[in-house]
C-alpha cells in the first residue's frame, strides 16, 4: 500500500498585504508492485493526491474546521514513475481564510492519496502551525 511521508506545512504571513503563502510538501512512497504496475501501464491513472487545509480545534466538540482545498491534483504514474515521488502544493490566500477562531489559530494540511482501483484512501496530516491571522 502506498504511503505519505515527510508531510510538512509552511505558512508565510505578509502582514502588510494581509496574505499568507501556504505550502504543503510531502513524499509519496509506492510499493514495488505498485511501481511495477505504473511502469507497465504508463497511460493509466492508479493514484490521485489532493490536499486541504484544516483548523485544529481542541475544544469540547473536537471537530476540526475545514478551511481550504488546493486546486492542484496530482495523478500517478507521471511521465517518470519512481518509488518515491515528491509533491508540493502552494497557494497565496487572504489571511482571513485561515482565521478559524477568535485568537491564535492552529492550521494543518491534510493530504489524501486515493488508490483509483480500490478506492482506498491514505491520509496524512502535516505539522500544525500556530499563528494569529
Amino acid at each position: 500500500m502506498a504511503t505519505i511521508n515527510n508531510a510538512k506545512l509552511v505558512l508565510t504571513h505578509d502582514h502588510t498585504k494581509k496574505t499568507v503563502r501556504a505550502v504543503v510538501s510531502c513524499n509519496v512512497n509506492f510499493t514495488s508492485l505498485e511501481l511495477c504496475q505504473m511502469k507497465t501501464c504508463p497511460g493509466a491513472r492508479f493514484f490521485k493526491l489532493k490536499c486541504q487545509l484544516w483548523g485544529e480545534d481542541s475544544g469540547l466538540t473536537g471537530a476540526d474546521d475545514f478551511l481550504f482545498t488546493y486546486s492542484d491534483v496530482f495523478f500517478f504514474p507521471d511521465a517518470t514513475p519512481a518509488a518515491t515521488e515528491s509533491r508540493t502544493f502552494s497557494v497565496l490566500l487572504g489571511e482571513g481564510v485561515l482565521d478559524e477562531d477568535w485568537g491564535r489559530d492552529e492550521v494543518y494540511g491534510l493530504l489524501r492519496l486515493t488508490n483509483l482501483n480500490t478506492l482506498i484512501e491514505v491520509k496524512r496530516k502535516t505539522n500544525t502551525v500556530s499563528h494569529s491571522f
